[in-house]
């Protein structure tokens, strides 16, 4: 289904806002068109679904478009022998705005080929010469834009140009031109998002356009996305161009968005892949627990590089939704590999029934072992990271003590698992040091646990629970001083506020108490004839509720 054609004036009164164009004579030569070109790739985009890799379905309704177009500008070239070119120039283009329109799907129609062609394996070859005509397309719009366009059409034909040219020179490889090019656009972008004033930007490299006070307000939402866009695009050139260098590519993005273009989200796996791969060649161990563990298979290291990328990813995040994200991107790395290492402990074990295992296959046997235990080290690690990071969500939102509870015991089991590892007993290190994290989680729950029957009335319970936590915490405290813990302090600082409220607990216990007391004092009152009695002191005055019948 076609969608409704921008209409688009042959020309445009003065009193309208067109910018006229005055000639040597004093006598307006033509007036310059306001064309809103990427409000309307983004509008043709979104009605050919193109976020989902509709480029067929684009490049047809593109073709259609300009075949209309041609038509209605009686610019059409004919078929067969009738076929005669006709150029299109910027005086013939001073009649109608519709020319800009033209040069702009000519544009898109060789972009979206391109992706289509991207996509089949036996025209691969021809994906750089499509992308070169859409730059060509691009820059040429942008010409006519500078001769023709207002301030505003003349900017975004600019970015637009720059942009197009950007992965035109992406696809080729040429990736510092490329570069070049994608900050050219944002520039633009980012100056067309927020433009108050010329003065304002008088110093900066953009180009001197005048009236530019009033003309971005309305599309500024639009720009934002532009610029959404191609920060990835700018972040991968960036770290392709640091690797060939030879210098430390850790600069690059966290993660293709899936708002980056279909060009760009490729090139992005397959650089990561490639990286992971050269790395995985020379990862040659890892040190577990004193112990140097080496690593024979490409594709068990390239699963361990993954999610090492992932935890220095996460690492720098600060968005809680973010980070939890990445965390289930860790443990997908670590449940991949620990399937391979069982995987190829399963064929050496299979190997062994049939006949006896050499001296080799039995320490590769017990290298697979070992890295099957670093691995569930390493994952076990990732849990309780994570499971600290939510009972800092849940302290940070007030909420209920038991799911602190559940947290801290979830907590105290993993760090029970650690223990459960053979390789940990031989590291007295990190054994000590799991041991104090487990007397801390300990002590951490049941100081939890107490606030939770202090949130009950349950003022006894929670007393008795609060000493016990107290005692917990010091001994807590004293076992990670020992083994150099840096968090040491939030456990006196809880030693402190539980001091306090096991204070409270009391006192609203004693004034309970002291309630129910004087409750019994005074008796139970009723009302009768509207005069207040009480049972106690006045019990002779009512009837008894057994009535006793008198002997016969």
């Amino acid at each position: 289904m076609e969608t409704e054609d921008f209409k688009l004036a042959p020309a445009m009164d003065a009193d309208e806002g067109a910018a006229k164009v005055i000639g040597d004579d004093g006598a307006a030569e033509f007036e310059r068109f306001d064309v809103p070109l990427l409000e309307m790739v983004r509008s043709e985009h979104l009605s050919n679904d193109i976020k989902n890799g509709s480029y067929v379905r684009y490049h047809r309704h593109c073709s259609n478009k300009l075949r209309r177009l041609r038509k209605n500008l009686k610019l059409a070239h004919g078929r067969g022998k009738t076929f005669q070119k006709k150029p299109l120039t910027v005086e013939l283009a001073q009649k109608d705005s519709r020319h800009l329109v033209l040069l702009l799907f000519s544009a898109e129609r060789a972009w979206s080929n391109a992706m289509v062609i991207k996509e089949d394996r036996r025209r691969r070859r021809y994906v750089g010469r499509r992308f070169m005509k859409a730059a060509k397309l691009a820059e040429r719009l942008a010409e006519f834009s500078r001769e023709l366009g207002e301030d505003k059409t003349t900017l975004e034909a600019d970015a637009y140009s720059s942009w197009m040219s950007a992965i035109s020179l992406l696809e080729r490889e040429r990736l510092e031109e490329s570069l070049e090019n994608f900050k050219k656009a944002q520039l633009l972008f980012e100056g067309m998002k927020s433009f108050p004033s010329v003065g304002q930007y008088s110093n900066s490299p953009l180009p001197s356009y005048p009236g530019l006070a009033t003309a971005f307000g309305a599309q500024s939402t639009l720009y934002r996305e532009r610029l959404e866009e191609l920060e990835p695009s700018i972040a991968f050139c960036r770290y392709s161009i640091a690797r060939q260098k030879g210098e430390d590519p850790t600069s690059m993005m966290n993660a293709a968005s899936p708002r980056v273009d279909n060009l760009v989200a490729a090139k992005i796996d397959a650089a990561l892949s490639e990286s992971r791969k050269v790395q995985a060649e020379s990862f040659g161990s890892v040190d577990w627990c004193g112990r140097n563990i080496p690593i024979r298979t490409e594709k068990v290291g390239e699963g361990i590089l993954l999610a090492r990328e992932a935890v220095h990813t996460m690492e720098q995040e600060s968005d809680f939704d973010k980070k939890a994200a990445l965390y289930d991107k860790i443990f997908i790395a670590y449940n991949d590999v620990s399937r391979t290492v069982s995987k190829q402990r399963s064929e050496i074990t299979a190997a062994a029934e049939k006949e006896t295992l050499s001296q080799i296959a039995e320490q590769h046997l017990q290298e697979l072992d070992l890295i099957s235990q670093y691995i569930k080290h390493s994952r076990l690690r990732q849990t309780i990271a994570r499971n600290l990071l939510l009972v800092q969500k849940h302290v940070e939102a007030n909420s209920k003590p038991d799911d602190l509870v559940r947290l801290y015991e979830n907590l105290r089991q993993n760090c029970q698992e650690i223990l459960d590892l053979d390789g940990i007993l031989s590291d007295p290190k990190s054994r000590d040091m799991t041991q104090a994290e487990i007397r801390k989680f300990e002590a951490s729950r049941c100081f939890w646990l107490a606030k939770s029957y202090k949130s009950q009335h349950r003022w006894s319970e929670s007393i008795l629970l609060f000493k016990r936590a107290e005692m917990l915490l010091n001994d807590a405290y004293a076992e990670s001083e020992s083994v150099g813990d840096p968090k040491k302090s939030d456990l006196a600082e809880m030693v402190k506020e539980s001091i306090s409220l096991r204070a409270m607990a009391h006192a609203q216990g004693v004034l309970e108490n002291l309630k129910l007391d004087k409750s019994f004092k005074e008796g139970m009152q009723l009302t009768e004839t509207g005069r207040k009695r009480t049972v106690v002191s006045g019990d002779e005055r009512f009837e008894s509720v057994l009535r006793v019948r008198p002997r016969a």
